[in-house]
Formats: structure tokens, sequence, C-alpha cells
């Protein structure tokens, strides 16, 4: 298997590292093309318009000084245009990406571009504690079930038009109750606000607080409740076909110009 990797907390960082050790026991054709610097919740953003700049900063290892969704395609469509890649993992991003964090999450972005181009699109999160203003990560998980958990959802039968959205667990690995495929969380409202800084006129866009009730069959429940690595099938068709059918996908149409 060809494999690519990418992340959006940028090439240093330390859960790309972990993600390629990971890749390395999957497979010996890994390459890296990752942001120069932290991209976190850039989505599914491109650099239009402006020149970008590819350095190798080792063996199969690039940097780009654009989006997550940049890497992929300068991976995918320039240094392996010749054999791409089958498979485009993204991570291990520092900080679980769940629920309706999703539509803006980096991480995300780089799996979905990934299967946009023919691959298998994985992105991967590892759970943090940030109670009490707490910043504490431990890669214990990821690093001793990434692998099992990658095969697990390379495993599945699957189209052509999904890709795939994976949770670690906060807790030992030895307390991990296992592998569940569950939907990602919908909340009542965007989880995002804003909220001034101790510079007057300044402020932060941040995650206060998650949206309540939680969904107990969902990913952010399981993930913290549970203990259970999470893996969210997504789709790349987000059409609402339900509404399309219901009205045969036609509304009402005078012909009448207003003026």
């Amino acid at each position: 298997m060809r494999i690519l990797l990418t992340n959006d907390d940028g090439v240093d960082a330390p859960g790309l590292a972990l993600l390629r050790e990971i890749a390395l026991t999957l497979s010996d054709d890994v390459w890296v093309v990752a942001p120069a610097h932290n991209q976190s919740g850039t989505g599914h953003r491109f650099t239009f318009g402006y020149e970008i700049e590819l350095e190798e900063r080792g063996d199969r290892i690039f940097a780009l000084d654009g989006t997550p969704a940049d890497c992929v395609v300068a991976g995918v469509t320039h240094l392996l245009k010749d054999k791409k890649p089958d498979i485009v993992l993204s991570g291990v991003n520092r900080g679980q990406n769940l629920g309706d964090i999703l539509h803006c999450s980096g991480t995300a972005a780089g799996a979905r571009e990934g299967a946009l181009h023919g691959a298998v699109g994985i992105a991967l999160s590892q759970g943090m504690d940030y109670s009490d203003g707490r910043d504490e990560i431990s890669w214990d998980c990821a690093r001793a079930f990434g692998a099992e958990t990658i095969e697990s959802v390379l495993a599945l039968p699957r189209g052509g038009d999904s890709y795939f959205n994976v949770n670690f667990p906060l807790c030992p690995p030895e307390a991990v109750s296992g592998i569940r495929l569950v939907p990602h969380q919908r909340f009542s409202h965007s989880p995002f606000e804003l909220y001034p800084s101790d510079n007057a006129g300044k402020h932060f866009v941040a995650i206060l607080q998650t949206p309540k009730p939680l969904d107990p069959g969902a990913d952010f429940h399981i993930l913290h409740e549970d203990n259970a690595i999470t893996v969210t099938p997504l789709l790349l068709q987000q059409t609402d076909m339900t509404l399309i059918e219901r009205y045969d996908g036609r509304l009402p149409f005078s012909g009448r110009m207003r003026r």
C-alpha cells in the first residue's frame, strides 16, 4: 500500500511523527506532506491565487506553506502523480475532533480531500483533557491501537463516496473498551462563540463548552463515557436526497419575471 500522511498541527507536530510510526508498521511506502505551520480550524480551505513552497524536510517528508487540503493535492497530483496513494491518513490530531466541530477540522479535511482523489481517507485524533484550563495530552491510546484501528477501517465494506473520522479516548490503553462505529453528534446550535480577550477591543473565537444534551449513541458520549475508540463514516455526497425526492426535483415556477 502507498500511504500519504498529512495533518493540521504542522509538519513538526508529535502527532504526525506518531502517525508515521504507525503507518510504517502497515507499509514501507509512506510519504508525508504536511503544513509548514499550524493550520488548525482551517477546514477544507485551499490557498488560491498565491504561490506556495514545497520544502523537502527528510526522506519522503515534505512541508508545504499551505493547508491540509493543499498538502493532499500536492502529494497526490505532484509528488505521487505516477503512483497515487491508496490511503490518506490525517493526524494524529492533538485533541478530539467530534460532533459539529468536524465542519471546521483541517484534520477531517485532509482525509476528505484524500477520498475525493480516490484514496481511503481516514482522519485520526487523540482525545485530551481541556478541563479547568488544562492542556494535557497522552498519545498512549493512539500509539497502542492506531494500526489496529486503521486495519479495521480498511476491512469495512464501502463504496467510493465515504471517508472516516477516528478518535482515541483519553483513558489508559488498558481501559479502552473497543472500537465503535458511531454517528457524529449534532448539536442544537454551533459550539463556537466569540469572547473578549484581556486586551480591549480584541476577541477570541473558541469553544467554551460543549452544547448539551449529548446523544448517548453518538461520538462525544461514547468516546468520553464508554472509553471506546470511535469511528464515524462520513459521506462526500452531502445532498439532501430525501428533500429532492419529496418534490420530485421541482419547485413551483410560474415563468413570470418580477420587476
